[in-house]
Formats: C-alpha cells, structure tokens, sequence
C-alpha cells in the first residue's frame, strides 16, 4: 500500500528493493506471532517508511499492527499532522490512537526534553507489547555528539539500543537503527509516500538540528567515514555497558538477597561500585535519575549515619535499621485510606474486599462478628491507642517498637470501630477485646516490608 501524489491509495506495491527483507531477517525473537506492535507515526518519512513496512510483514509474521501519533501542540500545523496520520492508517488499515499532550514551556528539561518526555509517557501508557520506533543511522550518529558535547558517560555515549523495556510489560523496538535517513528517503520515493516536513527540524536554536544541518556535514566533508567510525564506536561502547550492566545486576542480586537493600552488603562494594548500585537502585524504583554530585553526596552520608534522606527527581530513598527504602513521589496516595481522612464507615469485610487488603489467618486475630461490624480504616495518629493483653497502650509506640521506618509510621492504616475505639494495626496486632484464637488479621501486604521488628 501506498501513497501517491494524488492522494491515498489502498494498492500492494512494495518496491523490489524494499526494507522490509532487511527488518524481517533482523526480526527479533522475541517477538512472536499474536504481538500487539504499536508504531510511533510522527507523520515524517522515517515513520511513515517505518508503519509501511511493518504492514508489508504483518501478515508473514503474524503480529497485531497499530500506530500511535502523539499531538504536542507545538507546531501551528499540529491538527494536519494528525489528519495526514489519521488518513495515511485508514489507507493502510492500520488503527490509531491520536494522543494529545500539554508540553510545558518553561519546563527546567527544555522543551524538547519534556516534549520527549510526554511522547514516551504516552507510549508506556498503551497497551502494546512492543512500540516500533523509527530511529535511523543519521540519529544514531546525533546522540552520540549531543552526548559528547553534553559531557555524557557510557550510558549516554552508547546512544540507542535497539531493544530496551519500555517499562514493566513493553519493550521499545528500533528496526531501522543501522539504516542511514538516505535510504529511507528512497525507499519513500519508490513506493510514493507522502509525508511531512516538520519545518521546526531547520531551526538552529536547537542543538541537535544545528548538529545535524551545520556542524556534522562539515565534519563529514573532512572525515569521509565519520558516520561508519562513530557507530563502530557505540557497538564498542555498547558492549561494555551490557558487560557493566552484568556486574550491577549480580551486586544488586546479592545486596538484596534478604529481599531488602542491605545497606551493610553494599558497604563492601568499592566506591565505583556503591554508586552503581544507588543509580540501579534508583532506576529499579522509577526514581528518576539523580546528578553525579547527588549520588556522591548520598553514597558519602550512607556509609557514616545510621539514617538518611535522599531527594530524587521522582521520589526519595530512606535509610533506616540498615535499609534502604526506596519510594515514588507520591506512593501514599496508592494507600486508599490515606485520602479523604480514611475508608468510609462500612461492613469491615466490605472495606476489607474492595481496598486491596486481605485477611490473613492469625493465632490471634479478629473475630468473625467484628468482621461483620461497622468500622473504618484511617492512617494512625498521636492519640490512638489499643487495648492489649496487659494494659492500654499508644499505636505509635508500638510502631516505634516494631522498628517501622518513620515516613511509613504516619499513613499506617489502623480499624476503628463505629465508637472510635482501635480495633487493630493492620499487618501487626489486635484489640484483646476484639479478638480470638486462630482468628483474622487485616492486611496490606505491600506494608510487610517496612516491619523490620516482627514480633
């Protein structure tokens, strides 16, 4: 199928030299017949080439081909943009999805940077099990000078993978990465496919388009093979990284053995390596990636002070009791008792089913009646406290005892009864009024980790 100067047309021509030989023989194994692959259609000629190859191969391989166009509201032609993709998949009987998204100007990143940033949200945010994207040799090249000029390390000057996970369930796929943008264009031109010309990509204030336009045809002009010894050059450096990458993931296998951040296993590590560990740790945890001044400053506070705090673009890390916590910005929002001053009174089984705890048999847990009762559940504060077999005693001294870390000591959920009473602490202990031998204890088990005292 392709399109023609006159407009769309829904016929099967595909040009003898076509790359779709060259992507079906690197076809990964990894994508097996029945992947759902999503294509990112910007509407210029690398993508447009990209989805129409793809569509050449759908049928041979066996995969379930859409595209996605992500509309920044950058450009005052953004609406045809999206029009041109929207008819270029209809020819192709390919479905879209047209995501539009709110690129902040005076973002710290950059505007590029951020309008990056919501073109790859929008990725993961769909539900494919690959996204193709149509990175070429020519961009390759780029990343790999903006990087230098940007005083990046081996991850940055090892440019783009051609697979990496996009997050816990997608991978990211470049097929086209060892092919230069020129055979692209004439691939565009033997099959007679229109597409867009972004104007913004000759504008020199930005620095990739004066990299591109300016400085490397004149550095080509002087260096005949430029582009052939840089990518020589990320393959080299992109197979140290996979052999780096190797050594971080088996510190981090052994550091985490117990099933937590053993902060006394990563002291063994040698500095190099502790910083490692802390930007993998980061990176596990979606926790942005930090300044090297940052993670120096951290790795020298871990190794003296029994606690500390760590201040990351997407979250913190929490010393404590020779752990380390990691945590999103945000994480006790996915608490559902922590909005709205707690879970409305209800049957407390109700409350229990419908919030993400379980009940967990305990050799003294609730009785059967209490599950039935009125009760809510709220984050503990200052003044609860619950009856125990000797005395009456403050809910936060208990989690003190049992050696909660103390940002998770302020949002621990608590069951209160329909007479303000506490009733039990989740994941801990019960009320000795309202509880039996072999009875229930309410859970939620993504706090077990944060019980470093059991019993």
């Amino acid at each position: 199928m392709s399109l023609t100067n006159n407009g769309f047309s829904s016929d099967q021509h595909v040009a003898p030299n076509s790359l779709a030989l060259h992507v079906d023989s690197s076809w990964p194994e990894t994508i097996a017949p029945g992947t759902v692959i999503e294509v990112g259609l910007s509407g210029g000629v690398d993508s447009v080439v990209l989805l129409h190859v793809l569509a050449a191969l759908r049928e041979k391989r066996g995969i379930v081909l859409k595209a996605v166009h992500v509309h920044h509201g950058l450009n005052s032609r953004a609406d045809e943009w999206a029009d041109f993709c929207r008819k270029y998949c209809m020819a192709l009987n390919v479905p879209l999805r047209v995501e539009h998204v709110d690129v902040k100007h005076n973002s710290r990143l950059g505007i590029e940077a951020e309008a990056r940033k919501e073109r790859y949200r929008v990725f993961s945010d769909g539900l494919s099990q690959v996204v193709a994207l149509a990175h070429h040799q020519n961009d390759q090249v780029e990343t790999f000078m903006l990087a230098a000029l940007r005083g990046g390390g081996l991850r940055a000057l090892s440019a783009m993978p051609r697979m990496r996970m996009l997050n816990a369930t997608a991978q990211i796929w470049r097929p086209l990465l060892d092919i230069p943008r020129i055979e692209l264009e004439k691939y565009a031109a033997e099959n007679r496919l229109e597409y867009i010309e972004d104007d913004s990509n000759q504008n020199p204030a930005f620095l990739r388009n004066w990299l591109r336009n300016e400085a490397l045809p004149l550095w080509r002009e002087r260096v005949p093979h430029l582009d052939s010894h840089v990518i020589s050059s990320i393959k080299s450096l992109q197979g140290e990284l996979a052999l780096l990458n190797e050594v971080i993931a088996e510190d981090y296998a052994d550091i985490c053995r117990s099933g937590w951040f053993d902060i006394e296993r990563w002291k063994s590590l040698s500095r190099l390596r502790r910083h490692q560990q802390l930007l993998h740790h980061a990176k596990t945890n979606g926790l942005g990636i930090p300044r090297a001044e940052s993670v120096e400053d951290f790795a020298r506070t871990l190794a003296q002070a029994a606690t500390a705090e760590w201040s990351l673009p997407q979250g913190k890390m929490y010393a404590y009791r020779g752990r380390l916590f990691a945590q999103k910005n945000g994480w006790e929002n996915t608490c559902p008792w922590v909005k709205n001053g707690g879970i409305q009174q209800s049957r407390l089984k109700d409350i229990i089913q419908k919030n993400s705890f379980t009940l967990d048999r305990h050799s003294f847990g609730l009785c059967e009646e209490v599950l039935d009762s009125l009760c809510i559940i709220r984050s503990a504060n200052a003044d609860d406290a619950i009856e125990l077999a000797v005395g009456r005693k403050n809910v936060w001294k208990i989690l003190q005892e049992r050696k909660i870390p103390p940002f998770a000591r302020r949002y621990w959920p608590v069951v209160i009864d329909s007479q303000n009473r506490c009733v039990a602490i989740a994941n801990i202990l019960v009320n000795v009024h309202y509880g039996c031998r072999n009875g229930s204890m309410v859970v939620f088990s993504k706090f077990n980790q944060f019980i470093l005292e059991p019993k």
